[in-house]
């Protein structure tokens, strides 16, 4: 058998190339952006934590009034607050 001509050849490889960006569009389509359900799930998780973020807030306060120390303490046991609450849902979440 006779190799194609180069045009013709060209032109089954673009035809190609243009079948596969419209199945890639396609597939695009249909998926849309993940989406993190992470802020979500804080957000309902806020409320079994209020004792944490007050202790922060407080200490800030303390802090703005001196001008001097920190809250990192605070801070760390708010977030670990909830993380532990995130957890277990965020795994239910993530298709």
């Amino acid at each position: 058998a006779a190799a194609p001509a180069p045009a013709a050849a060209a032109a089954a490889a673009a035809r190609a190339g243009d079948l596969r960006s419209a199945r890639r569009r396609r597939r695009k389509d249909k998926m849309s952006e993940p989406v993190d359900p992470r802020p979500a799930l804080e957000e309902k998780c806020k409320p079994s934590c209020l004792k944490y973020l007050k202790e922060y807030e407080a200490c800030a306060e303390r802090v703005q009034a001196k001008g001097e120390g920190h809250c990192t303490g605070q801070q760390f046991d708010y977030l670990h607050c909830l993380d532990k609450c995130v957890a277990p849902k965020i795994f239910k979440e993530i298709k």
